[in-house]
């Protein structure tokens, strides 16, 4: 990654770790402290010491640790809810993995409530149902913060996320590591399109209100705005149906295809400048078979 990019994993990182602390432990925002990072042999570590929180793990195609100051030491002097600085760290750690884990299982971060939800014998994890019908369990502190959380905590993240390198939030326990992978395919249940390449006008070409016919890939789907991504040029453009549910083009997903529609470059002022062009499409051509699938809004 080049330098931008690496210091955006940075930032994020930081984001996330912060918001889940200060959550955590609201009087800490009284304390003034950092998270320094220290590079080395190629990969990033942010090491937080094993008298403060023991080791932990988070990767974006890279290894990635952290390591507080001497602030945190005088953390450690104060009694935060009814748990000390080890516990608020690893618990703040942690609920960056689960938030990772419950998205990815959700397959969509704007999801926040939960039906059918089971719990385990013990009742301390809360088993929560994707639309699949298959189950993760989850501790309830995880859960309340992923609620809680916005839906683009780990976006700065996420949007570094291409082929031939991932993601991995995890933490290392004695008897081996719990992580979290994030893929391409998973990518965009965390980033907005439109945070990509914000500062360019792109595909100038592609006219407010001209009729188009792209070729590129379906790269996942939105119910809540009911919107997919389309990989054009590698860009990722959002993309609606001018009829009827998104759901119906889910077999479509990771496909190549042939998208017919009207390009939109209304920005929030309502004027035709936007720097990112959406698409408003009437049907999809799937490219990648001998018996093309042909999806049109009128069926």
């Amino acid at each position: 990654m080049d330098g931008r990019k690496q210091a955006e994993a940075l930032l994020g990182f930081d984001y996330a770790l912060r918001h889940f602390l200060l959550k955590l432990a609201p009087d800490l925002k009284a304390v003034d402290f950092e998270i320094p990072v220290k590079v080395r042999d190629g990969s990033w570590e942010a090491l937080i010491p094993e008298t403060v929180a023991g080791w932990m793990q988070a990767s974006a195609g890279i290894v990635a640790t952290a390591y507080a100051t001497q602030a945190a030491q005088k953390m450690a002097e104060r009694d935060f809810a009814d748990f000390g600085v080890r516990d608020l760290f690893s618990k703040a750690l942690n609920a960056i993995k689960w938030f990772a884990r419950i998205a990815k299982h959700m397959g969509d971060v704007s999801v926040k409530s939960f039906e059918s939800v089971k719990f385990s014998d013990d009742k301390a994890l809360i088993g929560i149902r994707n639309e699949v019908g298959e189950y993760i369990y989850v501790p309830k502190y995880a859960l309340d913060l992923y609620v809680q959380a916005g839906n683009r905590l780990l976006s700065r993240l996420a949007c570094l996320i291409e082929e031939g390198r991932v993601l991995k939030i995890g933490s290392i326990l004695e008897d081996g590591v719990d992580e979290v992978v994030l893929e391409v395919s998973d990518k965009y249940i965390f980033c907005d399109e439109e945070e990509e390449d914000s500062e360019d006008f792109l595909f100038p070409e592609l006219r407010h209100g001209e009729n188009v016919v792209l070729e590129g890939e379906v790269t996942r789907e939105n119910k809540t705005s009911n919107s997919m991504g389309f990989k054009y040029m590698d860009h990722i453009l959002t993309s609606y149906p001018e009829v009827g549910s998104i759901v119906r083009y889910k077999q479509l997903l990771f496909l190549r295809c042939r998208i017919f529609g009207v390009i939109d470059r209304i920005d929030d002022k309502g004027r035709a400048l936007a720097k990112r062009p959406k698409i408003y499409f009437s049907h999809l051509e799937a490219l990648e078979h001998e018996d093309k699938v042909d999806l049109f809004s009128g069926l």
